[in-house]
């Protein structure tokens, strides 16, 4: 797990999940979400809502409301929007998992049959073939706008990087309660290891 600093003594109160589809960005912001109490902004939702509107003014000051609030854990990779999000956010979070481990992880869930009966019965329609371009293009069109954000970014708020499962546990493990900062850093079980 690379990280530039141990967990703040005040917990976060915006917190930024980046990643590849599959990678697990979601589960991660949902149980951070509900481990600090803090309202869950799911960017691909949001912008499932000016689906036909192609204003992409009135969609980055959709984005600037959104992150202006005071709390949230917003995940979703939208680079156009990185400018309006990251400074806002005291914790950075990418989920850099293999291409491989994403689109396992993404064929998985689509085989799996919906137990609500909702959305796409077929295996085809759930799996869509731009689910997987996107997951091969990730590497190329939005990691490295993630790494530059994070070279400029470094000293101005706590960057987690979590490159497999096992780091992903790790981090999730170490996640202090709400409210327990201060004891568990005294502890010495908020200090994520090198």
């Amino acid at each position: 797990m690379e990280h530039p600093r141990r967990f703040q003594v005040e917990p976060p109160r915006r917190v930024l999940v980046v990643g590849n589809r599959g990678s697990g960005r979601g589960r991660i912001a949902r149980l951070i979400s509900d481990r600090f109490s803090l309202p869950l902004i799911e960017i691909e939702q949001e912008l499932g809502t000016f689906a036909g509107s192609d204003d992409a003014a009135v969609w980055r000051d959709h984005v600037r409301k959104l992150a202006e609030g005071p709390e949230w854990v917003m995940s979703g990779n939208d680079i156009s929007s990185f400018d309006l999000r990251v400074p806002r956010a005291d914790w950075f979070i990418w989920v850099d998992l293999p291409i491989s481990t994403c689109a396992l992880a993404v064929l998985r869930r689509a085989i799996r049959v919906p137990a609500n009966g909702k959305g796409p019965t077929s295996i085809g329609e759930r799996l869509r073939l731009p689910r997987f371009s996107d997951i091969l293009s990730f590497p190329t069109e939005v990691a490295p706008r993630i790494m530059g954000t994070i070279e400029r970014e470094r000293r101005n708020r706590t960057i987690f990087i979590l490159r497999s499962r096992y780091e992903i546990t790790q981090f999730l493990n170490r996640l202090p309660e709400a409210g327990g900062f201060g004891d568990h850093l005294a502890k010495g079980g908020g200090k994520p290891s090198p």
